[in-house]
C-alpha cells in the first residue's frame, strides 16, 4: 500500500509544478543552444604521410625478397671474360691439366699449373707457397684438387682448419675445388671439404667411373680428360657460385702454359 502511494505522489508533482508555472509570474528561460558546423573526420597529413612510406616500404621489402628468390632462382650465365686461372694442389692436377690447357686455349684464358707431389691440406696452408704464387700470378679466378693424399686419415676433422686458411689465402678470388675422384671409400676428407667449401664450389668426383693407372689410384691420361670435361661443364653451368666460360675444345692439339713441379717434402 505504501508503494501506491509513493507513485502516485511521483506522479502529482509535475502536475502540481506545471500548474502552479502556469499560475506564476516568474518567467523561466528556455536554455540557449548553439550550433555549429562539425568538420568531418579527415586523417592527420602528417600522419598520412608516414603510414604511406611505412607502406611503401614494406611493399618495397616484400617486393625485394620476392625479386630477390626469383633471381636466385634464375640461371646465370658464365663470366664471359678472360680468365687467369691458377690451378695447384697435388699429383692429381698433373692428370688434369693437359686437357684443362686446352680448355683454357679455347676460351681465352690463361693458366699457370702447380703441382705439388705427395702435397696435403695441411702442407699447402702452413707454408707460403700458395701465397707465393697467387702474388706472382694475380689469378682472377683459381682451381683446386687437394685431398688424395689424405683419403684415409682416421683424425680427417683436424683438417677443417687447413681447408679454411687456404680459402682465406685465396681471399676474394673465385675458385672451384675438384673433390678426389676416390678410388676406395674415403674416412671423409671428400664430405669435410665439401661441408667447408660448399656445394657450389665444390665438384664431386665420386660419381665418376674412370679407368686407373698402374698405381689403381690415378686415372689414366685419357680418364683424366674425361673427368676434366666433366668438371668443365659443371664450371659453366649455374650450379656452381661463379661460372666461367669453358666451351670444349674442337682442334684437338695440345696447348701448354707455364707449369711448376714440386717435389714432396722430406720430412
Amino acid at each position: 500500500m505504501k508503494a501506491y502511494l509513493k507513485l502516485i505522489g511521483i506522479l502529482l508533482l509535475p502536475l502540481a509544478f506545471v500548474i502552479w508555472y502556469a499560475n506564476s509570474p516568474v518567467q523561466i528561460p528556455p536554455p540557449e543552444w548553439k550550433l555549429s558546423k562539425m568538420k568531418a573526420l579527415t586523417p592527420n597529413p602528417d600522419t598520412e604521410e608516414v603510414n604511406r612510406k611505412t607502406s611503401e616500404t614494406s611493399m618495397t621489402s616484400e617486393t625485394s625478397k620476392t625479386s630477390d628468390s626469383i633471381t636466385a632462382s634464375l640461371p646465370s650465365l658464365p663470366d664471359s671474360s678472360a680468365q687467369r686461372i691458377l690451378f695447384f694442389g697435388d699429383s692429381m692436377v698433373e692428370g688434369l691439366l693437359r686437357r684443362m690447357n686446352s680448355y683454357a686455349y679455347a676460351n681465352g684464358h690463361t693458366i699457370t699449373n702447380v703441382v705439388w707431389y705427395s702435397s696435403t691440406t695441411e702442407i699447402w696452408a702452413k707454408t707460403d707457397t700458395l701465397r707465393y704464387f697467387i702474388n706472382k700470378v694475380k689469378p682472377t679466378f683459381a682451381m683446386i684438387s687437394i685431398g688424395a693424399n689424405e683419403q684415409f686419415l682416421k683424425d680427417v676433422g683436424s683438417r677443417e682448419p687447413r681447408i679454411r686458411q687456404i680459402l682465406k689465402a685465396l681471399g676474394d678470388t673465385p675458385f672451384v675445388w675438384i673433390g678426389v675422384p676416390a678410388w676406395k671409400e674415403d674416412t671423409g676428407i671428400n664430405d669435410l671439404t665439401q661441408r667447408v667449401v660448399g656445394k657450389s664450389r665444390y665438384f664431386d668426383s665420386r660419381g665418376l667411373t674412370l679407368m686407373r693407372g698402374r698405381d689403381h689410384m690415378h686415372p689414366t691420361f685419357s680418364a683424366a680428360c674425361e673427368w676434366m670435361d666433366s668438371v668443365a661443364v659443371w664450371m659453366a653451368s649455374p650450379k656452381t657460385a661463379h661460372p666461367i666460360r669453358m666451351d670444349k675444345p674442337t682442334d684437338g692439339e695440345k696447348h701448354t702454359y707455364k707449369t711448376y713441379a714440386l717435389q714432396p717434402i722430406r720430412h
